[in-house]
């Protein structure tokens, strides 16, 4: 076994190789039961060989490892935690009657921005 297909596999990677097996069972490569064993084994992966196994006999290649976060996917996650944290912060000072949940809120969200862009 080298070295690749014995590194461990993230639940991502996982995750992925299930979708793949899905696929496989939706196109009739595969019958009921044996994708109810592959998926088992799957879900039981620890390494990447393991999960190549799986893929051997089926067109394709084995499911590869997602691509690695751009700054456009940080900043877009960026903009969702300022948006929940601006509307909690909203919700909080209507219900208590408190403007200091907006202050609060406001402080959060530029401590996060700043800590994110550094």
């Amino acid at each position: 076994m080298t070295e690749a297909q014995a590194s461990r596999i993230t639940v991502t990677e996982r995750e992925r190789a299930l979708e793949q097996l899905s696929h496989h069972l939706g196109t009739g490569r595969l019958s009921l039961t044996e994708f109810d064993e592959r998926s088992a084994i799957a879900a039981a992966a620890t390494t990447k060989g393991q999960l190549a196994e799986l893929f051997v006999d089926l067109p394709g290649t084995t499911p590869l490892a997602p691509p690695a976060p751009t700054r456009g996917n940080a900043l877009q996650r960026l903009r969702t935690i300022a948006a929940v944290v601006s509307i909690v912060a909203v919700v909080l000072a209507v219900a208590t009657g408190n403007w200091l949940w907006l202050l609060a809120g406001t402080g959060t969200i530029v401590a996060f921005v700043v800590q994110q862009l550094r």
